[in-house]
């Protein structure tokens, strides 16, 4: 799923200028998203507004979000 949230925002740093508040957010998402288990060190409130950022529909949050903390079996 990480891989997945990091190909939506790659898609999206190209899409933006790269002088927008949008893309300069997009860019903090991918510094973010470059360690494994970020969603572990981050409050559930941050993950849902990086989330949203990438355009994971509203109705998707929490399960796309469970996704990303199951822990490893």
């Amino acid at each position: 799923m990480i891989n997945k949230l990091r190909e939506i925002n790659n898609k999206l740093l190209n899409i933006y200028d790269i002088n927008s508040d949008k893309y300069k957010k997009q860019l903090q998402i991918k510094n973010i998203l470059v360690d494994d288990g970020c969603f572990y060190r981050i409050k559930i409130e941050t993950a849902y507004s990086i989330l949203r950022d990438l355009g994971i529909a509203e109705s998707d949050l929490k399960s796309v979000y469970k996704q990303l903390i199951k822990p490893y079996a």
